[in-house]
């Protein structure tokens, strides 16, 4: 891997026909660390040593001692950032007694450490002194780094000295930028993030891109089944999951044989999220027999959506709340529980009337905004769309209003799944199930149209940016491509540190219906990507607090992020450049960023920054400033 120096572009340097030009770090040798010349680099190092007195300028120059013609011996200064295209001049002074030919390179670097171009010129020796080597080349587009390295080559036996090396440039792109264009500042205005978790779900902290990327919907990956339902009041129809996280993960759902017209509210526990059992309730009868997992049985079981009330003044007989079809035009009528299996209506009356709520409609409480927020079903100009409504005491809810989706086409989406992220609860994160009523792609099956998975979000629970890619496809296996499958279970849940598992229906109206398992990395539902030709991101500017930035990053073997913190100008800050910053690759869920004067950003709290990210073949999935 190429280090890459921290240095201006012009670097002062002592007896330099032009001093500010030298791009060089002690380019005649006059500075020392133990015992060695401070920005170079020996190789092997007791072959050179540093000498006081007698060079062709200053205090000191170099001696490189070639004791046979087995091996080669160089001295290479620290890697710069390189311009692609533009044109290098490297010199240094050469001194020799012998009849070595000592030479100089250019030697440019991509971002991996390899050396993808070079030139040499050489010094026939002996000299009358002090002669000058030079050698001219243009920068390749994919380096990042060019350095100058004194060189006695393999075959050459004898001593020289050399002394006052410069590297200059003319012209060229953004140092260390391999071609890819800048990311210049948009129109977006500032805003506050503190020390909160951002994802890229949406367009809200993205103000520009250049080259390859991009902001890419990501997909989960189907695991496991985990629920089949081949229980007496369960069958084909089941419907309408929804995942609360207590002490364990429970789902809940609509048990639905039909073969006498009944349903019932049913549950299903884990541990782990990939091992579901059923509980014996013992609440309600059924064929004669409590021995059963149905939690409800009643008016509103066809669309029962319980949810665990964070609110911090919740009676201890209402930890669980629902909201079902129920009374008069099976409006929404609340629901309580103290323990989430044995429910009691909180009221006759519906607390909701305006809607077509035969789907499943859901409440939460927005533990940052301090109020119950639900989401329900309607139709608007005859297509299946989404009503929300607020409420204190989850009795009294505000009129519906109708989500604003911006310029995206109108789709039917049947169900909703909205709930705050929990790594990022001032995100709203939807999980709709969008219904294609026009499409059979079965000719057998008895039902017409076709389902997939889309995913909004939204920060104030009423204007989402939706994506129009579908989020989860149906798959190879035919029965997923009738209808109501790929419905998405309401609430996302954590399995693992480095995975969320969602769950969704498949096979549905078939004897084998059941819930299969999926999984997506840890805030892995959008990144910023980039591929092999690379690219930047550019954020709005911000205002936060901490002392570390934090990084969910996934790269290739040979892909890169490198990171910049900057004014609201995209001016660079000093010590948060491009040129600063560590080459990072990998695959963290939490990686802390470093510059070459450590990871601590906190100098910078408070101030207007933009963050700017080349990406190379990687992704960021989010980003947090934190203590």
């Amino acid at each position: 891997m190429v280090r890459l120096a921290i240095l201006p572009l012009a670097v002062c340097a002592p007896n330099v026909a032009s001093a500010q030009e030298n791009l060089l770090a002690n380019p005649s040798f006059e500075e020392l660390g133990a015992g060695r010349a401070a920005q170079w680099t020996c190789a092997p190092p007791e072959a050179v040593e540093f000498l006081a007195g007698g060079g062709h300028a200053g205090r000191a120059y170099a001696r490189i001692t070639d004791p046979d013609n087995k091996t080669g011996i160089s001295l290479e200064s620290v890697p710069v950032p390189s311009r692609p295209g533009g044109k290098y001049h490297a010199t240094a002074w050469f001194r020799t007694s012998d009849k070595c030919r000592p030479g100089i390179y250019l030697n440019f670097y991509d971002d991996l450490g390899t050396r993808v171009h070079h030139l040499y010129t050489r010094t026939d020796g002996p000299t009358e002194g002090w002669v000058l080597g030079e050698v001219s080349t243009v920068a390749p587009t994919e380096a990042v780094a060019v350095s100058v390295t004194l060189y006695a080559y393999i075959g050459d036996v004898g001593v020289f000295d050399a002394d006052e090396v410069t590297m200059t440039v003319e012209g060229g792109g953004e140092p260390g930028s391999a071609g890819i264009p800048k990311a210049e500042p948009g129109e977006k205005t500032m805003v506050e993030i503190g020390s909160r978790r951002e994802l890229f779900v949406d367009s809200f902290l993205v103000d520009s891109l250049t080259g390859d990327a991009c902001r890419q919907l990501n997909h989960p990956t189907p695991r496991e089944v985990v629920l089949t339902f081949d229980r007496p009041w369960e069958g084909a129809h089941c419907g309408y999951f929804s995942v609360v996280r207590d002490e364990k993960l429970r789902i809940y759902y609509r048990g639905w044989a039909k073969l006498d017209g009944r349903d019932c509210t049913c549950v299903a526990g884990s541990e782990d999220g990939v091992h579901f059992t059923r509980p014996n309730v013992g609440a309600f009868e059924w064929e004669g027999s409590k021995d059963n997992n149905i939690v409800w049985m009643g008016e509103g079981c066809h669309n029962f959506t319980p949810f665990l009330d964070a609110n911090p003044k919740a009676p201890a007989d209402q930890r669980y709340k629902a909201l079902a079809s129920a009374g008069p035009n099976a409006s929404l009528v609340p629901f309580a529980s103290a323990d989430g299996l044995h429910w009691r209506r909180l009221q006759e009356e519906p607390v909701i009337t305006e809607g077509a709520f035969d789907s499943q409609n859901l409440a939460f409480w927005d533990t940052l905004r301090g109020e119950y927020v639900e989401y329900h079903r309607g139709f608007k100009d005859g297509v299946r769309d989404i009503m929300t409504s607020r409420s204190a005491d989850f009795i009294h809810w505000t009129k519906p209003e109708w989500l604003d989706y911006g310029d995206t086409p109108k789709e039917h989406l049947y169900t909703n799944a909205v709930a705050p992220y929990f790594r990022a609860p001032h995100l709203y994160l939807g999980f709709p199930c969008r219904f294609v009523p026009s499409r059979k792609k079965v000719p057998s099956h008895q039902e017409d149209g076709i389902n997939d998975g889309v995913l909004m979000s939204s920060r104030d629970g009423l204007h989402f940016e939706r994506w129009i890619e579908a989020f989860l496809r149906p798959s190879l296996d035919e029965k997923t491509w009738t209808d109501r499958n790929n419905y998405i279970a309401w609430g996302p849940a954590p399995t693992s540190p480095e995975e969320i598992s969602l769950y969704w229906t498949e096979h549905y109206r078939y004897p084998d219906y059941y819930l299969r398992r999926g999984t997506i990395r840890t805030d892995g539902f959008a990144s910023v990507h980039a591929g092999a030709q690379g690219g930047e991101m550019l954020t709005r500017p911000m205002t936060f607090t901490g002392k570390r930035l934090l990084v969910n990053h996934e790269t290739s073997a040979a892909g890169s992020l490198r990171f910049e913190l900057c004014d609201e100008k995209g001016e660079a800050y000093p010590g948060f450049a491009m040129a600063d910053s560590e080459i990072l690759f990998g695959n963290e869920i939490e990686h802390e960023v470093k510059w070459e004067g450590g990871s601590d950003v906190n100098a910078l709290a408070g101030k207007p920054v933009r963050l700017r990210v080349r990406l190379k073949d990687g992704d960021l999935y989010s980003i947090r400033f934190a203590g």
